[in-house]
């Protein structure tokens, strides 16, 4: 039986993958004068800004640009307008609405920072869904560490093994995994090929989420 659904953020309730790029990519130019191709959204779909730096500039790029604080600069912006960087996910408030009124409690744990969750999160209008909202201020180790869904689990005093964890991204499936738990992933049109192979299910939008399909999720 399903005791907690715990929930990633970013690439699950909302979307903020290439809307993060294409700030990326005028400030790049802004700034720096580099011109980053749009082929570079790549390198950023899925993954951590510090994983992209790496893979989407040169070495000469990455001694120029100053890219922690281009990071720290897009998660001020994000935060400050939400609705002018992330895009509602179809589907998500009514799923959890649904789960709440079965009774499930749920959880929301994102490794962002806590003013760009909890503007997103009011943003969204799904604040009062979660009894539980964790960010990267609540742990010490990122992805796939199982720290934060353990963490989870043990605020809504369940179990790891009866807890699912609706997920997006490699990093993300593996700490569920890491936990014990059982993970359902979304798969974008962007995710490389073989991230989500640890998931105990795989749906390709997010409106094929449903209490039955994550409930049978546990007898799989």
């Amino acid at each position: 039986m399903v005791r907690a659904v715990l929930f990633d953020l970013d690439g699950v309730l909302m979307e903020t993958e290439l809307q993060t790029f294409h700030f990326y990519q005028d400030e790049l130019k802004r700034r720096y004068g580099i011109t980053l191709s749009n082929d570079a959204f790549r390198f950023k779909a899925g993954r951590k800004s510090a994983d992209f730096w790496c893979d989407a500039l040169n070495d000469e790029q990455r001694r120029t640009v100053d890219t922690t604080a281009l990071t720290r600069y897009k998660r001020e912006h994000f935060g400050a307008t939400p609705s002018r960087y992330i895009s509602r996910v179809q589907g998500g408030p009514e799923l959890l609405a649904v789960l709440r009124q079965t009774g499930v409690p749920l959880a929301l744990a994102s490794q962002n920072e806590p003013f760009m969750i909890n503007a997103a999160v009011d943003w969204l209008g799904i604040r009062d869904y979660f009894s539980v909202i964790l960010t990267i201020a609540d742990i010490k180790r990122l992805k796939p560490d199982p720290e934060i869904y353990l963490l989870a689990a043990d605020r809504l005093n369940v179990q790891p093994t009866d807890c699912v964890v609706i997920e997006d991204s490699r990093d993300g499936v593996g700490a569920a995994k890491n936990a014990g738990m059982y993970c359902i992933a979304i798969r974008h049109p962007y995710t490389p090929f073989g991230h989500l192979d640890r998931a105990d299910r795989i749906v390709e939008r997010f409106t094929e989420l449903t209490p039955t399909l994550i409930a049978g999720t546990l007898s799989r």
